[in-house]
């Protein structure tokens, strides 16, 4: 790849911005390789302040490490971004399909895969500056994860899905985004465990979704909310229970 600076299309010759979150040397090392290619790179942190911090700088890109965080946690990273306005790829070393199929469905424009040459990388990035945002196929379980790219626009979730949620299934719902499992809402709810997971198949199928990490993923890039779905429980006790997982 030659050398000098990288734009974006009708920038100016402004070289883009590119703000990489991670958290090991990993992220020092692809910000100077970013630099020394003529890209503009700053590293943060992945964590809620600093990445707020980032997005206030207006970057161009976002390449996010999500191999340290958890689905939830992720999400939540992700959605900020989304909600920013910005494009943004993620950076995952894991095999597991159903992470996957989460920065998937919240937006991601790629995956990189850690295992990947540099120059790799390089041409991703370049293809996210000049194509624009594109969704990640997800490969089979024994599938390299890659880089990986799609030719069709992401499409955003329809809310209308979300009204088909019955009041139960909408506080069900709420309580997975925040986190909590389906044996501590059965128990919070004083309901079976088995009445909470026909709950849970009944959210899914509405919502045309294959787990529960996509329900959360999929309202999360929606921008659903169910404040008005508080648990009964909640309003009576005044509590707030403690988080579960």
């Amino acid at each position: 790849m030659s050398g000098g600076a990288h734009t974006r299309p009708h920038s100016l010759g402004i070289p883009a911005r590119i703000l990489v979150a991670g958290s090991d040397l990993l992220a020092t090392l692809l910000a100077s390789a970013l630099d020394a290619r003529g890209f503009a790179a700053k590293v943060v942190v992945p964590t809620v302040p600093e990445l707020g911090r980032g997005i206030t700088w207006r970057p161009t890109l976002v390449l996010i490490d999500v191999r340290s965080l958890d689905p939830t946690s992720g999400l939540a990273r992700l959605s900020d971004l989304r909600v920013a306005r910005l494009r943004f790829g993620v950076i995952d070393a894991s095999d597991d399909v159903e992470r996957l199929r989460v920065w998937k469905c919240a937006g991601a424009s790629a995956l990189i895969d850690t295992r990947e040459p540099i120059d790799q990388l390089f041409r991703t990035v370049n293809r996210l500056l000049r194509l624009g945002p594109a969704s990640v196929p997800i490969p089979r379980s024994s599938a390299s994860l890659a880089v990986t790219y799609a030719s069709d626009q992401p499409q955003e979730p329809d809310l209308e899905r979300f009204a088909d949620l019955t009041e139960r299934e909408r506080v069900v719902l709420a309580e997975l985004i925040e986190g909590h499992r389906a044996e501590q809402i059965a128990k919070d709810a004083a309901v079976s465990i088995s009445t909470v997971r026909s709950q849970i198949k009944a959210i899914l199928q509405k919502l045309g979704v294959d787990s529960q990490l996509a329900a959360v993923a999929l309202a999360r890039r929606a921008g659903w909310s169910a404040e008005n779905a508080s648990p009964p429980w909640s309003r009576t006790t005044g509590t707030r229970r403690a988080r579960v997982g």
